[in-house]
């Protein structure tokens, strides 16, 4: 015999009402978050066979490859925090062309999700399709558009402090080695490295300043070899452009940190798989959290905004690709 939401309101000692609210995923419901818990975990104990009672996000990868591995970090961090707040998360790959953006109207119109979750290399049809679907919605990580629900991380403190941080090992010559530099959030990050250059009192050299369309670490240190730039240090946009340099070093015999130091912005896998582990400046976990909480709050509630937020707390991950300059 299948267990009545009677029951189940008997059994947490919440009125029937309470439980079908909490079981419906009702937007307006007033149920507090301790309450909403408790009916959940005796729905699941008590075996209740109903309607799918486990809400859904759904992380949108917009422009990307499905294995770039500084998403799949952000994907792991989401789904945990989502699974805390008993939540399942789906994962959608949507190409920047008019077959992915066909795909996502359609999941959007049949309401696959409860909310979304929105990040990647975005362009303006994607927002715009986004906004227009009126569903609750989130976009994460890139440099925000004004007028929308975003979580974005500070790109220009991200160079600036990791930038700070090879100087404060003694390191003078710092090249910058960016993906395109038409690409906004590159532009912010060397904001920041110019700003740490100039605070320091150290001499910006644009010859360091170095971009690669494939955003290809070791096609910049094989460049920076052919020019005859000299460098001490590198900072490094992200984790996968640092892990490019890396190889190119160990190829050429030239030891890393001894000879050259390297860090990166962001956090992925490659972090802890390179050998040695990366030096990495990133946003913690806690705080890239926040775009869960915010996306709940706004399923919850029914308020969808707008509303910009700025995750600016870094932390450094050491790993071993940062030493004293010996230039």
């Amino acid at each position: 015999m299948s267990v009545t939401k009677k029951e189940i309101a008997e059994y947490v000692g919440v009125s029937r009402s309470a439980v079908s609210l909490v079981l419906n995923n009702t937007p307006s419901s007033t149920i507090s978050e301790k309450t909403r818990q408790k009916i959940l975990q005796a729905a699941k104990e008590l075996g209740y066979v109903g309607p799918e009672i486990t809400p859904k996000l759904c992380f949108v990868l917009h422009g990307r490859d499905p294995d770039d591995p500084r998403y799949m970090y952000d994907l792991k961090i989401i789904e945990r925090a989502a699974s805390r707040h008993n939540f399942s998360l789906l994962f959608m790959n949507i190409q920047a062309d008019s077959s992915g953006r066909e795909k996502l109207a359609k999941a959007l119109q049949n309401k696959e999700a409860d909310g979304y979750i929105v990040t990647g290399d975005l362009d303006d049809a994607a927002i715009d399709l986004i906004l227009d679907a009126k569903v609750p919605y989130l976009f994460y990580g890139g440099i925000p558009r004004e007028g929308t629900n975003s979580v974005a991380m500070d790109h220009e403190k991200g160079a600036y402090d990791a930038v700070n941080y090879l100087i404060s090992f003694g390191h003078r010559r710092i090249a910058f080695f960016s993906g395109n530099l038409e690409t906004p959030i590159h532009r912010k990050n060397l904001a920041g490295y110019y700003r740490a250059l100039e605070d320091s009192g150290i001499a910006i050299d644009k010859s360091l300043i170095q971009a690669s369309s494939g955003e290809d670490g070791y096609e910049l240190c094989a460049r920076m070899q052919v020019l005859d730039i000299g460098y001490t240090a590198v900072f490094c946009v992200n984790t996968v452009i640092q892990f490019g340099a890396l190889q190119w070093f160990k190829e050429q015999g030239i030891a890393v940190p001894s000879q050259i130091s390297l860090i990166g912005y962001g956090f992925s896998e490659l972090v802890k798989l390179s050998k040695p582990p990366l030096t990495a400046v990133y946003v913690p976990p806690a705080n890239r959290e926040l775009a869960v909480t915010r996306l709940i709050e706004m399923i919850r509630s029914k308020k969808q905004g707008p509303e910009i937020t700025y995750l600016n707390e870094m932390k450094i991950h050491k790993g071993g690709t940062v030493a004293k300059s010996i230039g």
